[in-house]
């Protein structure tokens, strides 16, 4: 190979990888500067994850547990890799710890986010599930702590508290119902914690790989481990259902279709866009909002009744939202200006 095509290469290896650097700055300054459009994107996402739950509970009525995760996901990979403009960056010597986290990420993060899930609300009352899920904002908050050396504010503290007051009015009936010490349904709790656990830890850890790639380029590389993973694991377990695949039915697609789309394609896109720009303790507070968004739905799908608690709790967690993504915000924005005044 002559010289010449070597610079050549080199040019085009770093001009995309500048491409992709400059959307993801572009996205970054615009969530930095427009506090009120990043609670409006997270309101939108928890929307999208909430009905990851109804899509599944379709599904799993039809396939087993590691297919039902394996294939949305491998069909979500394939949606946002057209966008992802994959290149081998990722594999240079110098992004040989970003290359170890991304494992990370689609390991201990993708796989026990998902397949724990699916797995857990077999084996355990969905009040107890319910009831788990709460832990996710928390163990949210603890993972940028330990991992991205973000801070508990006073302010932060204020929202949470405000938010678990809402999420406990909202989920007042799976409070009551639930079983978690039941030595029967120990093994689904802790499969749906291990789920918790890894969904807190992807939405945090992810972080560090996006001050280095894009956040399609982040979504396809973990899921791509993930989704390598899943196969693996299938194969072993439950080769023979592939063959379930020919009898579903359109609801069950439609359903596998719209979580790719929605809530593992669009929705992941979208928070790592925020996350860029915002601390990863003040999103992790918009995940209270799954509860309000799963009622909702339960309302408008199966004609059940908006309580009073259902409200009251909703307008608890938009206000603890709020302050930690727009007005901490703004506030921070006025110190920065006065400094730079004096």
């Amino acid at each position: 190979m002559s010289d010449h095509s070597i610079v050549y290469k080199m040019e085009v290896t770093a001009s995309q990888h500048a491409d992709s650097n400059a959307v993801s700055s572009a996205s970054t300054s615009r969530f930095a500067r427009r506090p009120m459009l990043a609670f409006g994107v997270l309101i939108a996402v928890n929307a999208m994850w909430a009905f990851q739950f109804s899509g599944a509970r379709i599904a799993t009525r039809e396939l087993g547990a590691v297919l039902v995760t394996l294939l949305p996901m491998a069909i979500a990979t394939l949606l946002v890799m057209p966008f992802a403009k994959l290149n081998w960056d990722l594999f240079r010597v110098e992004n040989r710890v970003i290359l170890f986290d991304v494992l990370l990420l689609g390991t201990l993060g993708i796989v026990p986010a998902q397949l724990g899930l699916v797995l857990g609300v077999e084996r355990t009352l969905a009040s107890n599930a319910s009831v788990l899920a709460l832990t996710v904002p928390v163990l949210t908050a603890l993972s940028a702590s330990v991992f991205l050396h973000e801070r508990f504010t006073k302010l932060r503290l204020l929202s949470f508290a405000i938010a678990i007051v809402g999420v406990c009015l909202i989920s007042a009936n799976d409070i009551h119902n639930a079983r978690l010490f039941r030595l029967e349904y120990m093994g689904g709790n802790l499969l749906v914690l291990a789920s918790c656990a890894g969904s807190a830890f992807n939405n945090s850890f992810s972080r560090r790989a996006l001050s280095r790639f894009s956040p399609a380029q982040v979504l396809v590389w973990t899921f791509i481990v993930a989704d390598l993973e899943l196969l693996a694991l299938f194969l072993v377990t439950d080769r023979g259902g592939w063959r379930q695949l020919a009898h579903l039915g359109p609801s069950v697609w439609w359903s596998l279709v719209l979580v790719s789309i929605f809530s593992l394609g669009l929705s992941m896109l979208l928070y790592f866009s925020v996350i860029q720009a915002v601390e990863v303790m003040r999103a992790a507070l918009s995940v209270y909002l799954l509860p309000v968004f799963g009622v909702v739905f339960s309302a408008f799908l199966l004609k059940e009744k908006l309580t009073a608690n259902l409200l009251a709790g909703g307008l608890l967690i938009f206000v603890s939202c709020f302050l930690v993504t727009v007005y901490e915000e703004k506030q921070r924005h006025r110190r920065t200006e006065i400094h730079g005044c004096i």
